[in-house]
């Protein structure tokens, strides 16, 4: 808890110090912050801004993130196929802290519960060798900045869910890829109707 409290002071720090309007941004209430984003690893990423809700335990797990992609892409639709293998890192970590033994979810009230269909206890089995299964066909769609390609993904963890949703969208001769992720399914389509307002500044 400490650890996460100095991270988003650090990220709130790094805002404030580089304060500016980016060129490629969303429109958001006052409950939400926009930080840069900045990727730990060499990514074929090149990071823009994160949009994250004020505070809670669990606001780290709700976000959106922007990027630009460096290299071109040919079939935005396989691209977007191939991108969710690397959700896979972040969404077994996610399982591993909800099945650890001081998650709520090792109580053995929750036994019980373990045959049902909603109770998926081979989550980690099934992304690794298919994560798609959790996912919708990719659709093509429309904002006011164009067409966008949309995979849209929901990952069961018992009585939880990560909710993901991955964009791909070329504008002014570049390829924008947005994320959209949550465990909550409000704040979900609270952050969905942000990622709506997607806009690029001529």
């Amino acid at each position: 808890m400490e650890k996460l409290l100095i991270l988003i002071r650090i990220i709130i720090l790094l805002f404030l110090l580089y304060s500016k309007s980016f060129a490629q941004s969303f429109e958001y209430p006052e409950r939400y912050i926009e930080a840069p984003l900045i990727f730990s690893h060499e990514t074929i990423l090149e990071g823009i801004s994160k949009v994250v809700p004020v505070g809670g335990d669990f606001s780290k797990y709700s976000k959106i993130e922007l990027s630009k992609v460096k290299k071109d892409v040919l079939e935005p639709a396989a691209w977007l196929k191939d991108k969710i293998y690397d959700e896979t890192g972040e969404i077994v970590e996610l399982e591993n802290t909800l099945r650890s033994a001081d998650s709520p979810l090792s109580d053995p009230i929750f036994d019980q519960f373990k045959h049902l269909p909603m109770y998926i206890d081979n989550t980690i089995e099934q992304l690794a060798s298919n994560p798609l299964i959790f996912c919708n066909q990719i659709s093509k769609q429309y904002n006011k900045n164009g067409v966008f390609f949309e995979l849209n993904c929901t990952v069961p963890f018992g009585f939880f869910s990560k909710y993901l949703i991955l964009r791909l969208q070329f504008e002014d001769m570049v390829w924008y890829y947005t994320k959209v992720t949550s465990l909550n399914y409000y704040r979900f389509k609270e952050l969905l109707t942000i990622a709506e307002t997607f806009y690029v500044k001529k």
